[in-house]
């Protein structure tokens, strides 16, 4: 009996942390332009998208372009104020570290990513839920190669 305990107990340990992975796809990602501004800093899941990113050729940006106010005078005045971007894609990130993935030696997280297509204003892609931190950039990569 003692033995069965110790077996379901390992058994546990061994499956590291529930991985629940809600993506949504929207638009394909133009590789020919791999320019993205992402967040300052480099802890935790954000840092490690951003190596990632590097790692395959993507120019980081962490300013976004001018402020532009724009519009007409006259009768009706219309003026219009809207932020640009030098970089074609953005990512917004936020992750909570809650554990430790044994298996994966990474951290298990809580997380939610976007893609966004500076362009034309779509989501390209969305990750969210909990997982290993290491499988969560590699499931990113493979959104991020259309794949």
């Amino acid at each position: 009996m003692r033995s069965k305990v110790v077996l379901i107990a390992v058994l546990v340990l061994l499956t590291g942390c529930a991985n629940t992975y809600n993506i949504q796809t929207y638009e394909p990602i133009d590789l020919s332009n791999k320019t993205v501004t992402v967040p300052l800093g480099s802890e935790g899941l954000k840092g490690k998208l951003k190596q990632s990113l590097a790692n395959s050729g993507w120019k980081l940006m962490v300013d976004k372009g001018p402020s532009v106010a724009e519009g007409t005078m006259g009768e009706k005045t219309r003026v219009e104020r809207y932020d640009t971007f030098n970089s074609r894609y953005r990512l917004i990130v936020s992750s909570r570290q809650f554990d430790l993935c044994l298996v994966t030696q990474s951290p298990a997280i809580n997380f939610d990513v976007s893609f966004i297509d500076n362009k034309s204003g779509a989501e390209v892609f969305t990750i969210g839920g909990t997982g290993c931190e290491s499988i969560v950039v590699d499931k990113f990569m493979t959104l991020l190669r259309g794949q």
